[in-house]
């Protein structure tokens, strides 16, 4: 699941595609056909703009985003726990202790300050790793709470998952364990549309919690007709999204009569 996932994933990417677009155009150029050739290089040359414009990067973040908007932790509800998906933190740096946080870093601290906030009792982190004799995310992600006051006692460490599926079905194992059903789910908007159905098809009630959202609400400095990373990086990971939600409602890991509450 992880290797189709991620393999198509990047078949599509705005960088992956273009590269092999351009690689066909030599390809045609080297067998004499110079019109398949130049018309390689202009769809690669219009995906990559597409991908790095402000239009683009809206046409793919702003569905997913948009579905999950953000609510401030009173209009939330008391649940048993909160379990905070992993995602934040780019793994252990070189030259530095601990992880380093990336872009989708708010859900470690949406879910903390809804835990100081009184909303749970009881933190879940779950994120495992890829990479063999690296620290786990759930790992990282407690360091990170510790060091701003969280107590050891209020977490609970999921440490073996490498997928948002497993995400799902290893926590729902530790709330069994603990007969808890309602939880207050933490991710990233993008991200809540899978993670909460994933967690619905294994019988949690989820009060979904977005946060990270990424589409701005106005552009500048730069127009956004001018192509930017930062748009090119927000494309990315909404198509990264786009693509695993099919691939899992491929799969049937969604469950149509899921138990979700999404808010």
């Amino acid at each position: 699941m992880l290797l189709i996932s991620k393999l198509l994933s990047l078949l599509i990417y705005p960088l992956s595609l273009a590269l092999l677009l351009l690689l066909l155009s030599l390809e045609s150029r080297l067998r004499g056909a110079a019109a398949r050739s130049n018309l390689f290089v202009v769809l690669a040359t219009a995906w990559l703009y597409l991908c790095a414009s402000e239009w683009g990067a809206n046409l793919f973040m702003a569905p997913l985003e948009a579905a999950y908007p953000g609510f401030a932790n009173e209009e939330l509800p008391q649940a048993e726990a909160i379990v905070i998906l992993g995602g934040g933190l780019s793994g252990e740096s070189r030259f530095g202790p601990g992880g380093d946080f990336n872009d989708a870093a708010d859900r470690i601290w949406r879910g903390a300050s809804l835990y100081q906030q009184g909303k749970a009792p009881l933190l879940i982190l779950s994120g495992g790793t890829t990479l063999e004799g690296a620290l786990p995310e759930a790992t990282l992600m407690s360091h990170k709470l510790t060091a701003i006051g969280i107590p050891q006692a209020a977490m609970l460490l999921e440490a073996d998952s490498r997928t948002t599926r497993e995400n799902a079905q290893y926590t729902k194992a530790l709330l069994e364990e603990r007969r808890i059903r309602h939880v207050l789910l933490v991710t990233s908007a993008a991200h809540m549309r899978r993670a909460a159905r994933l967690f619905g098809a294994q019988g949690v009630v989820v009060t979904a919690v977005p946060t990270d959202h990424q589409t701005p609400l106005m552009v500048g400095p730069v127009p956004g007709w001018l192509p930017t990373v930062d748009r090119l990086a927000r494309t990315t990971r909404a198509i990264h999204e786009w693509v695993a939600y099919w691939i899992y409602e491929r799969l049937g890991y969604f469950d149509p009569a899921d138990a979700s509450l999404d808010t």
